[in-house]
């Protein structure tokens, strides 16, 4: 068994390859043919690596308050462990594979099967929700009526979970989907909403660090500060909505 996991890994390791390395090299072609003057600012790129570092730590403790709002307990090295190898599956088609990738991986650590396929759906959901809040406030030509509702909706079915009736009726859907006798627990909404507003200043870290980005990479800052935060986030959001690419590849640079 261990082997066929190992092996398993792997397989995926070849397909992120293929796919990051595929896409680098039309995006290479593309960032060529505009012949966009570049001036590097090594003080920027260092201080957006390290906004990035730290966008990746929030996320990490984000989903871990998930876990404890179950009542489940993950290390925190052996979080952040999961959490970036499961995030490597994106870039193969089909976001399925990095939901499933930390189920797996977060039940081969101890956590419960359902709270391990919960916690991976419910921070996708936070995701969206929280993005969708940020890019209908920061985005330029953004729809903010739109991608607000969309955050609305998002969150109110994440929130659910930490209603009884609703966990109720869906353990139900579980069971007649599935077949197996699939039991969910209501999660405690402080954690659920500790994990919604640490992942909205992710999203907040992730625009700031493309604002750092631009001016390591151009010498100057290009786009304000909420411009920079909005295009990241509606970008980025746009990319995990499309299902049938891998990573969002192609839409968010689209």
């Amino acid at each position: 068994m261990r082997k066929l996991w190992v092996a398993a890994q792997l397989a995926i390791a070849a397909a992120v390859l293929f796919f990051v390395g595929r896409s680098m090299v039309r995006n290479w072609d593309a960032i060529r043919g505009s012949r966009a003057a570049i001036h590097l600012d090594p003080v920027a790129l260092a201080v957006s690596a390290a906004i990035v570092l730290a966008a990746y730590a929030m996320l990490i403790s984000a989903w871990r308050a998930v876990l404890l709002g179950w009542k489940e307990r993950l290390a925190y090295p052996e979080a952040a462990r999961i959490w970036c190898l499961s995030n490597l599956a994106r870039y193969v088609p089909g976001k399925v594979w990095q939901i499933a990738g930390m189920a797996a991986m977060a039940r081969r650590a101890g956590v419960s099967p359902w709270a391990a396929a919960g916690s991976a759906v419910v921070v996708q959901l936070l995701a969206i929700a929280t993005g969708a809040l940020v890019a209908g406030v920061t985005a330029p030509q953004s729809q903010p009526g739109l991608v607000a509702a969309i955050g609305m909706v998002a969150i109110l079915i994440a929130v659910s979970l930490a209603w009884p009736p609703a966990v109720l009726a869906l353990s139900r859907l579980l069971r007649r989907l599935t077949g197996r006798d699939i039991r969910v627990d209501p999660v405690s909404l402080g954690p659920l909403l500790l994990s919604a507003g640490v992942t909205m200043l992710g999203w907040v870290a992730y625009g700031i660090a493309l604002y750092f980005f631009i001016q390591g990479v151009l010498g100057e800052a290009v786009l304000p500060l909420t411009a920079a935060i909005g295009a990241m986030t509606a970008s980025y959001l746009a990319g995990l909505l499309v299902v049938i690419t891998p990573g969002g590849l192609g839409v968010r640079e689209g």
